[in-house]
């Protein structure tokens, strides 16, 4: 009788070699379809992050100039400055209300604000006192980076734009330019790196009767050496503000 031979039969190198390359091919899809996925991820959150960004220097833009005083000031060498003061690919800077005090420190609820370019970013700087001394140093805020041009525009009585504020036909001395109240509206012009040119249009929140008035008599000046609380004037050498 013949013994039957049985043979363990196994996978031959030519099998492994195919099923390394199929294992090889499918793994390579999976890792280009995963590194799309988190670059994706990655675009959208920068994105996300840089529209947060935009919407909350918009929101302090829009606070501030809806909350703009009719308050001149004094600044660090004491000369008397407008309320709102202003020049087209310059810094522009005012005197806004509304300014919270939830400690009840001994200040006024008016704050003098500017905005400026400065190293491709949109800078918001803030004074705790209005008229300064000539040690007063703001608080400087970075509000949207990568920004490559500022630009800003005034709208008169006239309905007419101006580049500057006040204007040179108003005022000539900064005595005179103390006395112009602000304008009726604030363009502002902002060119990125990213989103390109974006422009945003505020309407002053003050009241152009009650801040032009009848008389130049009827334009608030601070006081070089009282407080009033209504007004936050204090004296350029003072910290009671």
């Amino acid at each position: 009788m013949k013994r039957s031979v049985r043979r363990a039969r196994g996978f031959t190198l030519l099998e492994i070699i195919i099923v390394v390359a199929i294992f090889a091919i499918f793994a390579m899809l999976a890792y280009g379809g995963l590194d799309a996925v988190l670059k994706t991820r990655a675009s959208v959150e920068a994105a996300q992050q840089r529209l947060a960004e935009l919407q909350k220097a918009y929101m302090r833009l829009r606070n501030d100039f809806q909350q703009l005083s009719n308050r001149p000031i004094r600044d660090n060498y004491g000369d008397l400055q407008a309320a709102l003061l202003g020049a087209d690919n310059a810094a522009v800077e005012f005197t806004r209300g509304g300014w919270r005090n939830p400690l009840l420190q001994p200040r006024s609820t008016l704050e003098r604000v500017a905005y400026r370019l400065e190293d491709g970013a949109l800078v918001r700087s803030s004074w705790r006192l209005l008229d300064r001394a000539q040690d007063s140093k703001p608080v400087d805020v970075v509000l949207l980076h990568d920004v490559t041009d500022l630009r800003w525009r005034f709208l008169d009585e006239q309905r007419e734009w101006r580049t500057r504020w006040p204007t040179l036909e108003t005022a000539t001395t900064t005595a005179q330019a103390a006395g112009v109240a602000p304008p009726l509206g604030v363009e502002v012009t902002l060119n990125t790196k990213d989103l390109g040119e974006l422009r945003f249009l505020f309407k002053l929140g003050l009241d152009p009767q009650a801040a032009r008035g009848t008389g130049s008599g009827n334009v608030p000046t601070p006081d070089a050496t009282t407080t009033t609380p209504d007004s936050g004037g204090t004296s350029s050498g003072s910290d009671a503000q």
